[in-house]
């Protein structure tokens, strides 16, 4: 029976229950409006009991067996309406919470405070689905909001059904899901608009709806105000569980969606930005729009082309041989023997160094700007070798470094905010760190890839003044520069054998001690050559705590913070109204570019092979498979629960009959 509501306020103890599931790449944000009061004038007996908040992974406990592969763990946070990162938090009570990998059965409590005196709170919660390897898995979950936490931590349920109806006058509540999130900015503009259109690439196990919402909103936040230009920021959603396919059969992927599905004759302007695998799927992408649309870039100005750690001379000499050896064998199936360097016939090169060609590289040289950001630290998945096209003054970055060894040297779990997660991480760095590194000046250590894997399983949160205090934050940014072909030596020069035999750990992998990596530095060499054959790059060198990888793009909002500072630099020099020139519509003559080189490589071998995935792409089809075996086994439990009347308080099978679809 539905409780009524009194005209004063609260009619009983629950005021909101929902229930609701999250797949790969979904958000659900709550927005929570709450009136202290209603009318002009402050009420008799005002009082500023807070509210609080439950949000649950309802998912049974047997489910945390499947926590490695990501299926069945979620992300939530919940700030004040009003917070911005970049102004400081006063109140304690105002200070955002969040919990990174909420498992199965666990809840995070969290008080809404009523402290001061103000017509109306608002509060807004995002729960974001961390499943990696699966499409059809989704986690179950409930929110809960009550008048007190004795409620809340009671175990009692709301006698009345999971809705999005609040039971209090005073409070409203708005439901936004992921195609809210995405869609709903790009419905305010019109036809006659013109539009500067970005999109949005991810990488390895990622995708673009939940893991760069975060740019997202920050690119749209910087809208310039007054302008003829809007920005509509999009990306292709269907690489999700794809990504051992290889680059040109991603990049094919991104590159149809623009031109099917978002190109229109409003589009004037296009910028891309890839994470991680992403930058090298964008460039793929921009080089078959090019060769199947020579209009393209002909009617559409390119503004920028930004990547963010991405491996653009592949993963080969910064790691040990029998990687190379597990790359070329397919164990992360097309895309590892792309980033392995393999040719795909002896007469062909490969596809990395293709992409360093034509027709990229005219494209390219047109864009307004072109941009790589890479971690000198802490990121065990990208050299910054391979992040930074090899030439750079590392001289100066270390020297950089080790000025912020006050920094970036301290145990990370030390300053974990309070998350279930935080003591579990604990042990997991001391064991793996137990020195803090650059102590006396040594030489940095390489970040290897178990340190990297530790930290997206049970990553290290920031401190509280973090999130907090802005001037409490260290700048990011420890090197920006743009790189002119002056700046890059001459082959088999002085300068260059002082560059790939220099001592300096970041240089120490190109170093041909051995022989059977000599061949492989010697191509990232020249594929390093051909970016810069012409054209100039602004590279920006930043230093971030674990997890660096995905701290860069900001993949989880407080997650990842501290590479909040690494999004304010993008945005600020790239899509602020300060960084927007006018032109007079450059034209790139894609036709004349095409008829002097052999462009066939791009639409060649772009089709999906039937063993492109590899054993790891396998995992996300095998699970889903399993996913199927599931809900058939939770269909024949929830018909034996039926013939046998269990107790209706044990609270799983509750769940599992009265919401079977919201699990399945």
């Amino acid at each position: 029976m539905d409780p009524t509501v009194s005209k004063s306020g609260h009619s009983q103890p629950f005021l909101f229950f929902n229930l609701a599931t999250v797949k790969i790449g979904e958000i659900n944000r709550y927005v929570v409006h709450y009136d202290l009061y209603q009318g002009e004038e402050l009420p008799a007996e005002l009082t500023l009991d807070s509210l609080w908040l439950k949000i649950k992974n309802v998912d049974p406990l047997t489910y945390r067996a499947g926590y490695l592969a990501g299926p069945y763990v979620i992300y939530c946070d919940i700030r004040m309406g009003s917070y911005d990162h970049s102004k400081t938090v006063f109140s304690t009570v105002d200070y955002p919470q969040y919990e990174s990998t909420l498992q199965a059965q666990q809840q995070k409590l969290v008080e809404l405070s009523l402290h001061r005196i103000q017509k109306r709170y608002t509060w807004t919660i995002d729960i974001i689905s961390q499943v990696i390897l699966s499409t059809s898995a989704a986690v179950s979950y409930e929110i809960t909001i009550a008048t007190n936490q004795d409620n809340l931590l009671s175990g009692i349920v709301p006698d009345f059904p999971p809705s999005l109806k609040t039971y209090s006058q005073r409070l409203s509540i708005t439901k936004l899901d992921t195609l809210d999130l995405w869609k709903l900015p790009t419905q305010i503009t019109s036809r006659k608009t013109k539009k500067h259109l970005v999109i949005l690439t991810h990488g390895m196990h990622s995708n673009v709806s939940a893991d760069m919402l975060y740019i997202q909103e920050q690119i749209y936040k910087a809208q310039p105000k007054g302008s003829d230009m809007i920005y509509i920021v999009d990306g292709f959603t269907k690489n999700v569980c794809q990504t051992e396919k290889g680059v040109r059969y991603l990049g094919k992927n991104v590159a149809e969606y623009i031109l099917d599905e978002l190109y229109d004759d409003s589009v004037t302007e296009i910028s891309f930005i890839g994470h991680s695998l992403g930058g090298l799927i964008q460039t793929f992408a921009i080089a078959y729009i090019a060769v199947k649309c020579p209009w393209f870039f002909q009617k559409v100005r390119p503004v920028n082309f930004i990547t963010l750690a991405s491996p653009l001379l592949g993963i080969v000499t910064d790691n040990p041989t029998y990687i190379k050896m597990f790359l070329s064998l397919g164990v992360i199936g097309k895309t590892g023997q792309d980033l392995g360097l393999d040719n795909a016939s002896e007469d062909e090169h490969p596809l990395l160094y293709l992409l360093s060609g034509e027709p990229v590289h005219s494209i390219l040289k047109n864009f307004q700007r072109r941009t790589v950001y890479a971690n000198a630290v802490n990121d065990g998945m990208v050299p910054l070798y391979s992040s930074s096209l090899l030439f750079l003054d590392y001289k100066d970055i270390l020297e950089k470094l080790h000025d912020m060894e006050h920094y970036l040297g301290d145990d990370p779990s030390a300053e974990s905010s309070d998350t279930l997660a935080s003591q579990a991480f604990s042990k997991i760095w001391k064991s793996i760190n137990e020195s803090p590194f650059l102590k006396d000046k040594r030489p940095i250590p390489k970040s290897t890839f178990l340190e990297t894997a530790a930290s997206i399983l049970l990553p290290p949160g920031p401190t509280d003044a973090f999130i907090g205090k802005p001037k409490s934050r260290y700048d990011p940014i420890i090197h920006d520069k743009i790189y002119t072909v002056a700046d890059i030596p001459e082959p088999n020069s002085k300068d260059e054998t002082s560059l790939l035999r220099n001592t300096n750990i970041f240089l120490q992998t190109f170093s041909p001690r051995e022989n059977d990596k000599k061949d492989f530095r010697e191509l990232e060499e020249a594929i390093a050559r051909r970016w810069h054959d012409g054209m100039s790059w602004r590279k920006v060198i930043v230093a971030l705590k674990p997890d660096a990888h995905n701290n860069i793009i900001v993949r989880r909002r407080f997650t990842n913070a501290y590479g909040w500072g690494v999004i304010d630099h993008l945005i600020s020099n790239h899509f602020s109204s300060s960084s927007i020139e006018s032109h007079s519509g450059v034209k790139i003559d894609v036709p004349s570019i095409l008829s002097n080189v052999d462009a066939s490589w791009v639409v060649n071998n772009a089709t999906n092979g039937v063993f492109d995935q590899g054993p790891t792409g396998m995992m996300s089809t095998v699970h889903d498979m399993l996913d199927e075996v599931a809900k058939q086994t939770l269909n024949n439990l929830n018909e034996s629960v039926e013939e046998n009347q269990l107790d209706p308080n044990d609270e799983v099978v509750r769940y599992d009959e009265s919401n079977l679809d919201l699990y399945l």
